[in-house]
């Protein structure tokens, strides 16, 4: 005859153990997750100032006088939403249109992010 006798004393360490090894596997890869997050949505709030950047001066050349346009490049830096942007203003002469290139950079050095917007121009 075998008697089996079943313990009520509690858990044993290994149970703790693995218990702890799940948890553990959980809270790092839902920390990992919020961070991945976190990147994305500052990434895109970036893009989203660049983009209103670039429109920006855009429409502010669209509303001036064709004349007043100049031929060359300008470049200017600005700083939003705890970000520093570097815009630069290309501007072609296409015989009949003007092409006005609006290049918006910005981040660190090896890692750097742009939004480009073209448009072209004519005398009213």
């Amino acid at each position: 005859m075998i008697i089996v006798r079943k313990s009520k004393k509690g858990t044993s360490l290994v149970e703790v153990m693995t218990a702890a090894l799940i948890l553990t596997i959980v809270v790092l890869g839902g920390s990992f997750f919020y961070v991945a997050s976190t990147n994305q949505i500052n990434l895109r709030e970036q893009y989203r100032a660049a983009s209103r950047l670039a429109g920006q001066k855009l429409e502010e050349l669209k509303a001036g006088s064709y004349d007043d346009v100049t031929i060359g490049e300008v470049e200017d830096s600005l700083t939003l939403e705890n970000s520093t942007y570097s815009r630069s203003v290309v501007t072609e002469d296409l015989g009949l249109y003007k092409k006005i290139v609006v290049t918006v950079n910005w981040g660190p050095a090896g890692m750097e992010r742009n939004v480009s917007l073209v448009t072209l121009i004519a005398p009213k």
